[in-house]
């Protein structure tokens, strides 16, 4: 009895020492984690919390590097990475309209009102998926995740706009993409295409009089150093696409896996929805204390940038899939 009670003794330690070593003998996942914001951007922030939360509660399973500021290249770039596998995590934006034209749907001008109407568009249900997702997926191989947030699209400027005609007198970069320049046309602007990369010098050299980005975007991109005016606008509301490699990546993961990531996925963007407010704050105060003149539009002037966007809905129609859909999914979160 006591041989049999110290060989039972035995085999319980043996199998203790077995399950404790087993996670270093299991495979290690390796994931690269890339944006083109800067280094204290609550994108990057969100990253930050993600790698942490992952690491930890998967002790050790997981491994995160973090790229974000370009360091794995902009936006089209990462674009084509992740699709190769290159990399198993990206924050990107509107640029994906390439493989799946409905997701421009997104930067449709002046159809958000503000922060709760942003979150209920596009947090905390599963409708935002099927109204603006598309065949992405199919087309990719790679998953839309999740929604974080880019912000509100400002202007800021070497000359004041302070009335519809001043966007006549501008010369305006937008981003690779033909929603924006669509939209500046509208305006009354003259639009210029430009890599963000090649941004500040464009600002820098008169390339470009102005651009539109979100507050902490110029804040984080040094632009406000290059740039005199701001427009408070409120032109567009953009989140962007947190997307994950599924054929090279995702789809190896074991259930276990699986569910650990997911749920520091959705820890990770529910943080990044609750620190960008305050962000967006924070940074428009920045950008005045650096001495940048604030406008901020009056009702008439808001009015006319509406009215002057209507053709702009029209294009939608007629060139992406699901726009009118969409814009009365955004109207039903108001």
């Amino acid at each position: 009895m006591k041989l049999s009670l110290k060989l039972m003794s035995s085999a319980l330690l043996t199998a203790t020492v077995l399950s404790f070593a087993s996670p270093s003998q299991a495979k290690t996942h390796r994931i690269i984690f890339a944006n083109y914001f800067g280094p204290t951007h609550p994108n990057t922030l969100m990253m930050q919390k993600f790698k942490e939360d992952i690491e930890k509660k998967s002790n050790g399973a997981f491994k995160v590097t973090l790229k974000p500021n370009n360091e794995a290249g902009g936006e089209e770039k990462l674009v084509e990475l992740i699709k190769r596998g290159t990399i198993q995590i990206a924050i990107v934006g509107g640029y994906i309209k390439n493989d799946e034209p409905s997701t421009a749907n997104i930067e449709q001008p002046f159809i958000i009102d503000g922060w709760d109407h942003a979150k209920r568009v596009y947090t905390g249900n599963e409708e935002i998926h099927k109204a603006l997702d598309g065949q992405y997926y199919e087309k990719t191989g790679v998953k839309i995740a999740g929604y974080v947030v880019n912000g509100f699209r400002q202007i800021s400027s070497s000359k004041p706009i302070t009335q519809l005609s001043d966007f006549g007198t501008v010369k305006l970069r937008t981003p690779l993409n033909d929603v924006f320049v669509e939209t500046f046309k509208a305006l009354g602007t003259n639009p210029t295409p430009l890599p963000m990369t090649e941004l500040y010098t464009g600002l820098e050299t008169g390339v470009v009089d102005g651009q539109d980005n979100p507050w902490a975007t110029v804040k984080e991109m040094g632009w406000w150093e290059v740039q005199k005016y701001l427009l408070n606008s409120n032109h567009m509301f953009s989140p962007s696409f947190v997307l994950v490699n599924d054929k090279n990546f995702y789809s190896t993961l074991t259930a276990d896996e699986k569910k650990i990531f997911d749920e520091c996925m959705k820890d990770a963007i529910a943080y990044d929805w609750d620190i960008s407010e305050k962000a967006d704050a924070e940074a428009l105060k920045f950008l005045t204390d650096k001495g940048l003149k604030l406008t901020v539009p009056d009702e008439k002037f808001k009015a006319d940038m509406r009215k002057a966007c209507e053709p702009v809905y029209e294009w939608f129609d007629k060139n992406f899939p699901n726009s009118k859909e969409f814009r009365e999914f955004v109207l039903s979160k108001k």
